[in-house]
């Protein structure tokens, strides 16, 4: 019995014996594949082995233990966690129930699926988060039926409406956002839309193509009736209320849209007013009926209904009359139906301030910035001559005769010269002008008289010489006109050896007289009485007359008399200013030989170097 338990226990020391010996094997080839994987992996050429030896004789009586602490393990992922780490072809994923209207534009694809990518990019992202990912929710919705349980389609769908809000400046339609909340939540649905919203900015410009297909402007911009051309918008960033106000606000179609200068005026203005209507709807006002509430919806976006469209067009239409009341060569509007309009809507307090708006705008539209206007609306109709004209006389006065000189190939021309000389008082302007009509055609009774009045009498062969010779103008043929409106001077030379033979026969012809006169007082006297009387007879005969004695004597009364005043007394005499004291001067020029009425200071005055000899010839007239 004893003999059966000992031998029991030496088969179950065996035992032992053998599993160990097991058990040593499969750490050791374990750690072999370990060491193994982690070469290959590092690259190395040596590898490390393991030597095992057993006796093949002795079997599992002799063990050699290997020390193989020394030996990191290394994970080795499972399959499904190394598909996972590679990078998932998104667009070859994507399959399409049906064919999209907008794919015709080959830009819109290309932007959509570029787009669809970078979403499908953030959204496994913001998924391996939660410990999942696109492609495990993509699988896990895969046994669903129809269209609804397309993930990847949903996505391809959010994508293109962003480009297509991108390319057409309308609205997002949120039907498939919510399709998307419901596969994943309202959380991650925000967060895609923001990072759609960011990645919209990044969209490509749009081409020819894509131009032509959403009705868009040469700079990527959505036709507007207000902003056709998209250059407003281009050179003014608009905020959303300011383009829901213009959006909502009914179209105008009348000329001065087509011009520039003066559409982003009136709109200006416009957008004023409605800051004021703004600021007024947060005052404790009294308002009628549901005007307020219209006016607010304007403001957000809200549904307007026929009341609100009406006050709109009032409003749209003053503000476009206030700019063409001061826009030369534009015709006013009725606003009578407006203004009342306006009134029966905004409580008293707004339409005072509207109406405030109105005439401080207008007035703060500067010279600089007709000009500005007057040139585009040129641009914009090159054939309106009348345009040019109130361009000349709009000008500085150092520059309209520039402007004017610029304009003598115009086939216009004498339409031009024409009208400016039924507006302008300017003698300089108004001369180049009748030359210039004078060239190409007889000039009426009316003009020539005008003419008459500007060049000196005596000069008038001059003017005919150069009109015959039909020179085209030029400054250097302007400063000659000029030169004609006073006399000219005739140089005379003398031959001094003349003059002294002259001199030499005058004294010999002295003292022969001498001799026959003698020294006798009486026909001294006698002689000497009837010369004084010669000499007083030739002064009573040589008494000037003065034409403008009237004029002179105010003149000399006060020192000096106002432009304005002398516009009204030459008014009076039937001529210009201008015209009218070159007449006094023509008429004095034999008495003192230079000018003696001047205009210094907007004041009309006698040159100082002649107030004495004037004093004279007027009071030898009285």
């Amino acid at each position: 019995m004893l003999i059966y338990f000992i031998e029991g226990i030496v088969y179950i020391i065996k035992g032992v014996i053998l599993l160990k010996n097991k058990y040593a094997n499969s750490n050791i080839d374990k750690n072999r594949n370990i060491v193994g994987l982690k070469s290959s992996n590092n690259g190395q050429k040596n590898k490390e082995t393991i030597d095992e030896r057993i006796d093949e004789k002795g079997g599992t009586n002799e063990i050699k233990i290997i020390e193989v602490s020394d030996i990191k393990p290394i994970k080795i992922p499972e399959k499904n966690e190394l598909k996972e780490t590679v990078k998932i072809n998104w667009i070859k994923e994507l399959v399409l129930p049906f064919g999209r209207n907008k794919m015709g534009v080959s830009q819109v694809k290309d932007e959509t699926l570029i787009l669809y990518e970078k979403l499908c990019d953030f959204i496994d992202g913001e998924l391996r988060k939660n410990k999942t990912s696109l492609n495990k929710e993509v699988r896990r919705t895969k046994a669903g039926a129809g269209y609804y349980y397309n993930i990847l389609y949903t996505i391809y769908c959010i994508s293109e409406e962003h480009i297509i809000k991108a390319y057409s400046g309308g609205y997002y339609n949120l039907y498939t956002y919510n399709i998307f909340e419901g596969y994943f939540g309202r959380d991650l649905r925000d967060k895609v839309f923001v990072k759609a919203q960011e990645l919209e900015k990044c969209v490509s410009p749009p081409k020819e193509n894509t131009l032509i297909y959403f009705n868009l402007t040469e700079n990527g911009l959505p036709r507007k009736w207000w902003d056709k051309d998209g250059k407003l918008r281009g050179s003014r960033e608009f905020s959303k209320k300011e383009l829901r106000i213009l959006n909502t606000t009914p179209a105008r179609t009348t000329i001065v849209w087509d011009i520039h200068e003066i559409k982003k005026q009136i709109i200006m203005l416009y957008l004023e007013i409605w800051q004021i209507i703004s600021s007024g709807l947060e005052k404790d006002l009294k308002w009628k009926n549901k005007n307020r509430t219209a006016l607010k919806n304007i403001l957000d976006g809200g549904y307007v209904y026929f009341a609100g469209y009406n006050i709109l067009a009032s409003l749209i239409k003053v503000s476009e009359n206030a700019i063409r009341e001061v826009v030369p060569n534009t015709q006013i509007l009725n606003i009578s139906k407006e203004q009342d309009n306006i009134k029966r809507y905004f409580p008293k307090e707004l339409v005072d301030d509207i109406n405030n708006k109105l005439i401080e705008y207008k007035n703060g539209i500067n010279h600089e910035k007709l000009i500005e206007i007057l040139n585009d609306m040129i641009k914009n109709n090159p054939s309106d001559w009348k345009l040019k004209a109130e361009k000349v006389l709009m000008a500085e006065a150092d520059k309209r005769i520039s402007i004017l000189i610029d304009y003598k190939e115009d086939e216009d021309f004498v339409k031009i010269a024409k009208e400016i000389v039924k507006k302008t008082d300017d003698e300089n302007l108004l001369l180049l002008c009748l030359y210039g009509i004078e060239r190409e055609e007889k000039l009426s009774q009316k003009n020539a008289k005008l003419l008459e009045g500007i060049i000196y009498n005596g000069n008038m062969p001059i003017y005919e010489n150069i009109l015959k010779s039909k020179e085209v103008l030029s400054l250097e043929l302007f400063n000659r006109l000029v030169k004609l409106k006073i006399p000219i001077r005739k140089k005379i030379k003398l031959n001094m050896d003349k003059v002294e033979v002259s001199k030499r026969e005058l004294n010999e012809t002295v003292e022969i007289v001498k001799e026959y006169i003698g020294d006798e007082e009486e026909n001294e006297e006698f002689h000497e009485n009837n010369f004084q009387e010669e000499i007083v007879i030739d002064k009573c005969d040589d008494k000037p007359k003065i034409k403008h004695e009237d004029f002179l004597n105010l003149i000399l009364d006060k020192g000096s008399i106002e432009v304005e005043e002398g516009k009204k007394i030459a008014m009076d005499n039937g001529t210009l200013l201008n015209a009218f004291i070159s007449d006094i001067n023509q008429e004095l020029y034999e008495y003192v030989q230079d000018q003696v009425i001047i205009i210094k200071d907007d004041y009309i005055k006698i040159d100082d170097f002649y107030v004495d000899t004037i004093k004279e010839l007027v009071m030898s007239e009285k």
